[in-house]
């Protein structure tokens, strides 16, 4: 498997899980979306520091070229925590607009 299938595996499995979880909660009435959000960008780092540790660790075991720096791990890294952060932003936007459209909905205008 390439370096580059990897990353978008991982992205794509964060991505899910995370607002799978959220959205469960959220229809379960066990937290808000916009909460959901501010959780999941609690956990970047979390997620992203895993992932590095891990590639640097496999990286270190199965490296057999010596011009090889393995720089790319922390890219992947980067790139993760760019769009993981923009998921728990979009979360986050979603989950206010949904409260101040159900706080609209439920006050009644006179």
């Amino acid at each position: 498997m390439d370096g580059d299938s990897i990353v978008w595996l991982i992205i794509l499995l964060s991505i899910v899980i995370c607002d799978g979880i959220a959205v469960y909660l959220y229809h379960k009435k066990r937290i808000t979306l916009w909460g959901s959000g501010i959780i999941i960008a609690l956990l970047i780092p979390v997620n992203v520091y895993s992932f590095v540790a891990l590639g640097i660790d496999y990286f270190e075991k199965n490296n057999t070229d010596p011009d090889d720096t393995g720089e790319g791990i922390a890219f992947a890294g980067g790139f993760i925590a760019i769009v993981l952060a923009l998921n728990a932003i979009i979360m986050f936007v979603i989950g206010v607009i949904l409260n101040i459209y159900t706080f609209t909905k439920k006050k009644q205008w006179v």
